[in-house]
């Protein structure tokens, strides 16, 4: 099932909104008579930023939405980050504005988070894609939004293992320093490997590069079609701007791609001719959520965990490739569905 109506507002109108956001310090919220009280939601990305088609900007996409939603009465902001310098003063700019709620995006924002939620309890945070907290005992103003992203990484491994014609696979990823990134990975390997025993995934993590962090498109091009001369037929960008440059590879080489954490047939439709499915997590689901259980007063510190049981991940729609993907194929894929919902099928992927 493809969702035209959603492609009608284009990325490039929804990151207009989000600088516009940026740069006035929040739009205007709900009428003030309709709201006893306005919640100053702010938003601080790591450095892929809100262009990156992916992770930062579906988790703004909750703010959005949590602001359209006129019961909530929330007002939103995004500050985007170009270093992990930038971590602690953006958080710091929010709290210096007396915001009620602040929301990290990254693994790589999980010390300056924790820090600032220590330094600023009447504050509730909210970090995505992070729960270290190396006491044990976080914050009673922290919570910490997870995925199991080898779920949805096996589902397109599951389908990527049967689409092959070369039987070889491609995955350029961001950070192996940043688990979420190895759980799409190792999910991916094992998924395909479950319905193609003669499979080869050929894989690639991105060094360690510090302000390029998730955002060199033209490395993850690059290393794409290197992957396409040994080969591969189809690959995997996961990494943001970084795996977008796969995506573009493939594009432009007539092969086939898999997406990451968003359908990016909707966020990406400059590439939407190579993409088969995306591997998502739903990032704008959880943060409105959390966002909404502060204004109803149900915040509850720790870690929420979301998966295929609670439609915290998931596959994307095949779009304008459903009638070339067989019965079959799409059974199998199905078939692993249910089995990790059941608890039947395991990735393979422990940490």
């Amino acid at each position: 099932m493809t969702k035209p109506a959603a492609r009608l507002l284009s990325l490039g109108a929804i990151l207009f909104l989000a600088t516009v956001v940026a740069a006035c310090g929040g739009t205007s919220g709900p009428a003030a008579s309709s709201c006893s009280k306005t919640w100053k939601v702010g938003l601080v990305t790591d450095v892929g930023k809100l262009s990156d088609k992916s992770f930062n900007f579906d988790s703004y996409q909750g703010v959005v939405k949590a602001q359209q939603d006129s019961s909530l009465c929330v007002q939103g902001r995004a500050i985007e980050s170009s270093s992990e310098d930038d971590y602690p003063k953006n958080i710091g700019l929010f709290v210096d504005q007396k915001y009620d709620v602040i929301v990290t995006v990254g693994f790589k924002l999980g010390d300056a988070t924790i820090a600032a939620a220590k330094a600023n309890p009447g504050i509730k945070f909210i970090m995505v894609d992070n729960a270290d907290f190396t006491d044990k005992t976080p914050p009673s103003n922290l919570l910490g939004l997870l995925f199991k992203e080898d779920q949805p990484g096996y589902l397109a491994g599951v389908l990527a293992g049967q689409l092959t014609k070369t039987n070889t696979l491609g995955v350029v990823a961001g950070l192996q320093s940043v688990p979420p990134v190895v759980h799409y990975v190792e999910g991916f390997k094992n998924g395909a490997k479950s319905v193609n025993s003669a499979v080869k995934v050929l894989t690639i993590y991105q060094p360690e590069s510090g302000a390029k962090d998730f955002n060199d498109p033209d490395w993850g091009k690059q290393q794409a079609l290197t992957f396409f001369g040994q080969g591969a037929d189809i690959v995997f960008g996961v990494g943001g701007n970084t795996g977008n440059g796969a995506l573009v590879a493939a594009k432009e080489q007539g092969k086939k791609c898999i997406g990451v954490d968003v359908d990016q047939y909707i966020s990406y439709p400059e590439v939407d001719s190579c993409l088969i499915t995306s591997a998502e997590k739903h990032l704008d689901v959880a943060v409105k959520a959390a966002i909404a259980d502060v204004v109803h007063g149900s915040f509850t510190p720790g870690v929420k965990t979301f998966d295929i049981k609670n439609d915290g991940i998931g596959l994307a729609p095949y779009h304008q490739f459903d009638s070339q993907i067989s019965s079959d194929v799409k059974a199998k894929v199905t078939q692993a569905e249910s089995g990790l919902k059941n608890g039947s099928i395991t990735t393979g992927v422990t940490s």
